[in-house]
């Protein structure tokens, strides 16, 4: 009788959960555990809106503490954990700044991918001056940056290069109460097609919370409970207003995507790789360099490339090949 071979477990995540667990547990909590090893978390009120987030995400409204060790605990197993892992481009990227808005630190990927990022040339330095950084990007930091300084939680979207982000404004409060810091947390943005899926998707679940809301509210009216039945009835509006709204979006979102990406020719595998070092901002002399080619044969790959997406330049042919999903 032949025995089936078990599927391999990965029990890297599993033991640095169980491990933080233990450490928390003999240390009174994975925060006192944190700050045993000389780390010290900051206290979840000095980021706005982290425990209303918080609290959206798991249903309720957790306190401080609550989200504090949470937060502690998730940090512990980070340490913990074995296997490293690479960093990807769809990695977030964060910006420190104070309140003369000077960049105190950048950490992540994501951003990093721009030809006109560079960690040196930012750190250290106020933003507004910044001038290797796209006006129209940098004046759209500084309006809500500034916002953030006074308290104001903000987000806005750019996009450079072909890539979109969405960038959050975190106002970061200090000891006495005021904020002294701006966290900027840039995360790359969905591709038309994956965000107006996704838009269809809370439509569909917004349907059908609204139409369990209805049968209540039948349920209340028969059973002579009016109070109910009209809460019920208006929950069912709003989410049928809700799904409307949802499905536009998706509507409009589906609108943007070329009528042509069905007949796209075939782009080959060496023409993906082109298009991913140009999306990351690279000349033909560096994409020759990175993938041992000659710059000649390159510059006929992104001929080709244009020719198969029906455009004139290298950044339209990154843009196309986001919106039909060549490259992430």
């Amino acid at each position: 009788m032949t025995r089936r071979r078990s599927t391999p477990v990965d029990t890297s995540a599993a033991t640095a959960v169980l491990a933080a667990l233990r450490l928390a547990g003999e240390r009174g909590g994975a925060g006192a555990a944190l700050r045993a090893t000389g780390v010290e978390l900051p206290q979840s009120e000095r980021f706005a809106g982290l425990t209303d987030e918080c609290g959206a995400v798991v249903g309720r409204l957790p306190s401080d503490e609550v989200v504090g060790e949470a937060l502690a605990l998730g940090y512990l197993a980070g340490q913990l954990a074995v296997r490293p892992r690479a960093k990807r481009a769809a990695d977030p990227t964060s910006f420190v700044m104070d309140r003369d808005l000077v960049v105190q630190g950048a950490e992540g990927e994501s951003v990093m991918r721009l030809p006109w990022f560079e960690d040196g040339l930012f750190v250290g330095r106020q933003l507004p001056d910044i001038s290797e950084m796209p006006m129209p990007i940098r004046t759209r930091c500084v309006k809500h940056y500034t916002a953030a300084l006074a308290g104001e939680r903000g987000r806005f979207s750019f996009i450079s290069y072909g890539h979109a982000y969405w960038v959050d404004a975190v106002p970061v409060y200090g000891d006495r109460g005021r904020v002294d810091n701006v966290l900027a947390i840039a995360i790359p943005a969905p591709s038309h097609t994956a965000a107006a899926t996704a838009y269809e998707q809370t439509a569909v679940r917004l349907g059908s919370f609204a139409g369990a809301a209805e049968q209540r509210a039948e349920t209340h009216r028969c059973a002579g409970r009016d109070d109910e039945e009209h809460a019920e009835r208006q929950a069912a509006a709003r989410a049928r207003a809700a799904a409307e709204r949802a499905t536009t979006h998706a509507l409009r979102l589906r609108s943007c995507e070329s009528p042509g990406a069905a007949k796209l020719r075939p782009i080959t595998p060496r023409e993906i790789e082109v298009l991913q070092l140009a999306s990351h901002g690279l000349t033909a002399c560096e994409i020759a360099e990175q993938l041992v080619l000659s710059a000649a044969t390159v510059k006929t790959h992104l001929r080709n490339i244009y020719r198969k997406l029906g455009v004139a330049d290298k950044a339209a042919a990154v843009a196309a090949a986001l919106r039909h999903g060549l490259i992430d």
